[in-house]
Parts: C-alpha cells; sequence; structure tokens
C-alpha cells in the first residue's frame, strides 16, 4: 500500500509541475530568468475545515458531473473497472468490476452485470505532508482511489488488501447502498425523459 501511495504521490506531482510549467512559465529548476514558484505554492498549511472544502472542490473539477452528483447525493461513486476477460461469444473485454468508492473505506467491488458484491480492497492514502499517519481529506482520498482505478486498475488490485465483501463495510450497508443508487439512476432517467432537471437527492 505505501508503494501505490508514493508512486500516486510521485505521478500528481509531476503532472502538477507540467501544469504549472506550461500555463504559467515557471520552472521547478533553478533557471536563469525562471519564474519563482506561485504564491499558492508557498502558502502555510490550510485547517482541516479547509481543506476539506479544497479537497472537494478539486474531485467535483476532476470526476464528470455525474459522477459529482452521485457523491454529493449518495456520499460514493459507482465506476466501471476498465479491463476484464474477453468474452468468447461476442469478441468483447468485459470490465471485471464496478467499484463503490466509499471515502476512508476499502473498495467494493461488484460483477459488472448483477451488481453482487464479490471483494473488498483496502488502500490507503495516507497525508504523508503532515509527518503523521493522518487520512487525506474526504474529496482526496476518494479522487485518489478514483485516479488510481482509472490509471492502473491492476496494479491496484495486486497490491491492495483483499477480502470478501462484508468484512469492513456490512453487506447490509452495501445492498441498502446498491438500491440507492438504483433508485437515483431511475429517477434521473425519468426527468431525463421528461425534459425535466435531474433531481437533487436519490
Amino acid at each position: 500500500m505505501n508503494g501505490l501511495a508514493v508512486l500516486l504521490a510521485f505521478l500528481l506531482t509531476m503532472a502538477l509541475l507540467a501544469l504549472l510549467a506550461r500555463s504559467s512559465g515557471w520552472r521547478p529548476f533553478g533557471r536563469r530568468g525562471a519564474r519563482r514558484a506561485p504564491a499558492w505554492v508557498r502558502e502555510a498549511p490550510v485547517n482541516g475545515e479547509e481543506a476539506e472544502r479544497r479537497s472537494l472542490e478539486l474531485l467535483q473539477s476532476v470526476v464528470n458531473a455525474d459522477e459529482w452528483d452521485m457523491f454529493s447525493d449518495l456520499g460514493f461513486i459507482c465506476v466501471t473497472g476498465r479491463r476484464g476477460p474477453r468474452s468468447a461469444r461476442r469478441g468483447l473485454t468485459l470490465p471485471r468490476y464496478r467499484y463503490l468508492i466509499y471515502p476512508h473505506l476499502p473498495l467494493v467491488a461488484l460483477l459488472p452485470r448483477s451488481m453482487a458484491p464479490v471483494r473488498e480492497y483496502c488502500v490507503q492514502f495516507p497525508d504523508l505532508s503532515s509527518g503523521a499517519d493522518q487520512m487525506l481529506p474526504t474529496g482526496d482520498d476518494v479522487l485518489a482511489k478514483w485516479m488510481t482505478l482509472r490509471a492502473d486498475e491492476d496494479r491496484l488490485l495486486a497490491f491492495a488488501n483483499v477480502c470478501n465483501a462484508g468484512c469492513q463495510i456490512p453487506l447490509s450497508q452495501i445492498e441498502r447502498d446498491l438500491r440507492r443508487l438504483a433508485r437515483w439512476q431511475t429517477a434521473r432517467e425519468e426527468a431525463a425523459e421528461r425534459g425535466l432537471p435531474a433531481p437533487a437527492t436519490a
């Protein structure tokens, strides 16, 4: 888990540096004429409440609108995995799993068609900047899992601690959340057919 967290932190850092270099002309290394780091890079750490707010803003800016609405209304995001076994009958590559992403809880792997919960994958992304083994803010934790699933699902599954569904998150909660998700999706589909705005809650 630690190796995965370090890899993700490295990839995020490199992406941020590339974005800064492209958008502002700032360079991380001392070249003649290079600009100083922007003020927000040098600002003092924020308190927990502000960190939570910023993390949720970042999550909203990265995931798509449906995923953000799902998280806002239900408290988790359901995503489809990228890779899986090839179907001999149709010659298609089907996703291995769908996943429920909860903040600060294991990923719940679901069979893609039946949505039956089958595994829990425990991955942690500690806040290494604090010097203690503290949890990331809510939005950052969800985003770290979301990005890792998108970037390298196989590596995440290989390094995570795995157990049967219901080990850390009660099956009753998972089943209740899946029913909430089904009602949420149905309500949004019906609203779209009628040309109405999406309902605010599940």
